[in-house]
């Protein structure tokens, strides 16, 4: 299959998925009219005067690749000419002017003038600059060359490469037209995507706030082992929904606790505990979960031995009225929140 059946070929499959894609959507994403309009508008292969550009943006890497290596000033001057000369024919054939294979004639020259975008740009040109431009893309350009002084090939040198900058800029956008819009599309995709995650965490936490069973803790009676004087000592902040606030400070010790009384045996199935958030979160472990109906006797659930900011304790199946988190090690013990579910 050639590039030119391919490309037909996978517009055409673009076109029908767009078409299939909602209006509102298609509107959106620009995934319909805009890119479709870029696509007709593009000055690409096929198109009117894009050959004698494609071969001028050639010519273009030519003279960089001279610029670099530091050769004469004297073949860069000539490929601009050349430059020039094509960006001439393209837009002249662009208009339906075709001025054919050959050097650029008098037509050629006065068609030119016709052109407003060529207009302006050669009238930036001086009047002796425009001669030696016109003569060295006539045949006899070698004469012409031969005939420039150091000063004259200097200054044309400068305002040929301006030219040729200005002829080509415009041509240059229209070829990147469809690159643009399929950027913009893209563009508009990602951030559509991102709005449309945002939206499904922030209505993915509120589906599950609303199918989450309540916190059986929030408010419930707390009792601790010690007290220390200074921190802590509000014990219903720990099961005040609250989880930076501290909920507890035993003194230093083994064997410090704290208990939750749910008010009769409930089922509950997951413990989370928020440890303090100001630091010492290693003198909450080892800790063990344990679950009591009479609080004398306790069956241990869970235990954690790594240090945690939150930790979560799933999977309980349990049944009791008295939650107990217990601190085995000789120091303070103290908790911000603990929720039970």
């Amino acid at each position: 299959m050639s590039d030119d059946r391919a490309e037909k070929v996978n517009a055409q499959r673009t076109v029908a998925s767009e078409q299939a894609t909602p209006n509102w959507l298609s509107r959106l994403l620009w995934m319909g009219p805009r890119v479709a309009e870029a696509r007709e508008a593009t000055f690409g292969p096929g198109k009117p005067g894009f050959a004698w550009f494609d071969i001028a943006r050639q010519l273009s890497d030519d003279v960089a690749e001279i610029g670099e290596t530091g050769e004469s000033n004297l073949a860069a001057l000539l490929l601009d000419c050349d430059r020039v000369g094509l960006l001439v024919r393209a837009y002249l054939e662009r208009e339906g002017l075709r001025s054919g294979v050959g050097p650029l004639g008098d037509t050629d020259w006065a068609n030119t003038r016709k052109l407003p975008l060529l207009a302006e740009a050669f009238a930036k040109l001086t009047i002796p600059q425009r001669s030696m431009l016109t003569a060295i893309l006539a045949p006899d350009r070698d004469a012409t060359l031969a005939k420039l002084t150091g000063a004259d090939r200097e200054s044309l040198a400068g305002a040929v490469r301006g030219l040729a900058t200005r002829l080509s800029e415009p041509l240059e956008f229209e070829a990147n037209r469809l690159g643009r819009a399929l950027v913009a599309r893209w563009l508009r995709v990602i951030v559509a995507a991102l709005v449309l995650a945002a939206f499904l965490a922030t209505g993915g936490n509120w589906l599950d706030r609303k199918l989450e069973k309540p916190n059986i803790a929030l408010h419930c009676p707390v009792t601790v082992s010690s007290q220390y004087p200074w921190q802590g000592t509000d014990h219903s902040l720990l099961v005040d929904g609250d989880r930076n606030n501290m909920g507890f400070h035993t003194q230093s010790g083994g064997q410090q606790w704290v208990v939750i009384d749910l008010g009769s045996v409930r089922k509950f199935n997951k413990l989370v505990a928020y440890n303090r958030s100001d630091g010492y979160q290693d003198r909450a472990v080892p800790i063990k979960l344990e679950v009591s109906k009479d609080n004398i006797n306790f069956t241990l659930l869970r235990e954690r031995k790594e240090t945690f900011d939150q930790w979560t304790a799933g999977g309980l199946h349990a049944e009791g009225r008295y939650v107990r988190l217990l601190n085995t090690p000789p120091n303070f013990f103290h908790l911000a929140e603990v929720e039970i579910y």
